[in-house]
């Protein structure tokens, strides 16, 4: 199989960053504590909330690194959604203390990262391309008559727009009101 080496390294950045949120919810249980710069984060009774979010975000992200490895084109429209909401995700974990800047700066700069090139230029047709080269036949010939059906209601709405903007004639005007005497 043809994988382009940006979307293999996407896939290792999700796995990354699905390795971080495990690690991440060993921290809000209180297994693990983070050290890198600065105030170290640490809990002493388990953060049962943030723990649930950061478990499930790891699942997420080994399901979008499976999708980027296999170059489905879900995960590049579920990888740019997940990418953001990790990233809001560690934002509200500063605001609600569970977290600093240095605790959430690998997660930030991943999603980053694969939220980035998800959106750099060419990366959505290689999932395409992909995509498009696992149908059948069949679903091929079906989405070509789709696509024809609506070239044909496209260009039937502008004619409809068109003859419905061209201006009518005003009314007649009223004859002028006689003088007053």
């Amino acid at each position: 199989m043809h994988r382009p080496i940006g979307v293999t390294l996407l896939a290792i950045g999700a796995g990354l960053l699905a390795l971080f949120e495990i690690w991440r919810t060993l921290v809000f249980l209180g297994i693990a504590n983070f050290t890198f710069v600065g105030q170290p984060v640490e809990f002493k009774d388990p953060q049962w909330g943030q723990a649930f979010w950061a478990i499930l975000l790891a699942a997420i992200w080994i399901w979008i690194a499976e999708g980027f490895w296999n170059v489905r084109a879900y995960a590049w429209s579920f990888g740019l959604f997940i990418s953001l909401f990790t990233i809001i995700f560690g934002f509200f974990a500063i605001l609600g203390n569970a977290g600093t800047m240095e605790s959430e700066t690998v997660g930030w700069f991943l999603a980053i990262v694969i939220f980035m090139y998800l959106n750099y230029p060419g990366v959505r047709a290689q999932f395409e391309a992909k995509e498009m080269s696992l149908l059948t036949p069949e679903q091929k010939a079906a989405l070509e008559q789709m696509q024809a059906a609506q070239l044909q209601m496209q260009a039937a709405t502008i004619a409809s727009q068109s003859a419905a903007s061209t201006p009518t004639p005003p009314p007649p005007a009223a004859p002028p009101a006689p003088p007053a005497s």
